[in-house]
């Protein structure tokens, strides 16, 4: 046993209000700036859970952890990815409620006070976000994940069509809510929150969000902010939706928007797959993946696109590379 795991406080005294969650892998250098955050909260009513995911740091992790670790609960385990590590943490929290935080994310100091008001003053809602702030080398870049002209209140149908994003270090929930619907998928190492907040509403909860920044996410290389195009969360956005339609019993109309929300994660993963094989000048695969994506998107502009890159090429392919090397990372 390490002397962390033999000094960390263990889970006695008050039942706290809220269970803080953050589970740890290669965030050596990162995870004082995340728990400064959480002792820097307005809300003082918490505990902290510090899940080491089997990290290879593991030594510096433990090194970093030791002048905290009279205010954590420190647990290990063999590496099973962030689903398991998250689910370990809320099947040892006490709290009413659990807010997780990825240990290269940092909270503004109001996180805590925000989530634990909007959640007390909305009983039918389940589970609560923030907006985020991105920050990393390339600077800050604001991001809201509540879809413009929505209301702050999301329905199951709602968030099943993705009129809401969903960022586990933006969120809080209900902690008996969570473990009633069998908490995160462990099959998934990507796009687990997705299916997460679409399966806590079902079938007639809701997620709220609360149109503040409150969060602060770190972009640097490694993490899935720093994926171009966001392809690792395209591939498991996909299967995170098909894991949805096994797992719930959804109605005629509900199978329906289902069928179209993986219709439409399948070409914008084709999408994404020309503009790597249009990069490697790879014109024929690019065009077949073209193709395919419109058999959903039906634009005239891909279609255009995909004729000229087969009529022309070279120059296409040059002209296509230049304007695709000017659209912000984030553009689908």
């Amino acid at each position: 046993m390490s002397s962390v795991q033999q000094f960390a406080a263990p889970p006695d005294g008050p039942v706290p209000r809220v269970s803080v969650i953050i589970p740890s892998y290669m965030s050596a250098p990162f995870i004082s700036e995340a728990l400064d955050s959480v002792f820097a909260q307005t809300f003082s009513d918490y505990e902290v859970i510090v899940v080491n995911d089997g990290s290879p740091d593991t030594p510096s992790l433990e090194a970093a952890l030791v002048p905290y670790l009279a205010r954590i609960h420190y647990l290990t385990q063999m590496n099973k990815g962030p689903s398991a590590a998250r689910n370990r943490g809320i099947l040892h929290a006490r709290g009413e409620f659990v807010a997780f935080l990825d240990s290269d994310d940092l909270w503004f100091p109001d996180f805590l006070r925000a989530q634990v008001s909007f959640l007390e003053s909305h009983p039918q809602v389940d589970a609560s976000l923030a907006d985020v702030l991105v920050f990393g080398e390339t600077g800050e870049t604001p991001w809201r994940l509540l879809t413009k002209g929505c209301p702050n209140i999301l329905a199951f149908s709602q968030m099943l069509r993705r009129q809401g994003g969903q960022i586990p270090s933006a969120a809080a929930a209900r902690r008996l809510r969570v473990i009633e619907v069998g908490m995160f998928d462990e099959g998934l190492r990507y796009a687990e929150d997705l299916e997460f907040f679409v399966r806590i509403c079902f079938p007639d909860r809701a997620v709220g969000y609360l149109g503040q920044m409150l969060v602060k996410r770190r972009q640097h290389p490694g993490s899935l902010t720093s994926d171009p195009r966001n392809r690792r969360w395209r591939i498991g956005e996909t299967e995170a939706l098909r894991r949805l339609g096994e797992k719930l019993d959804l109605d005629e109309s509900q199978r329906k928007v289902l069928d179209e929300e993986i219709a439409a994660a399948g070409a914008a993963l084709a999408l994404d797959d020309a503009y790597q094989h249009i990069a490697a000048h790879e014109f024929a695969r690019a065009v077949q993946c073209l193709r395919s994506a419109n058999t959903h998107y039906r634009d005239l502009r891909l279609s255009v696109a995909s004729f000229c890159l087969g009529a022309f090429p070279r120059l296409t392919g040059h002209l296509l590379n230049w304007r695709l090397n000017r659209r912000p990372a984030r553009e689908v």
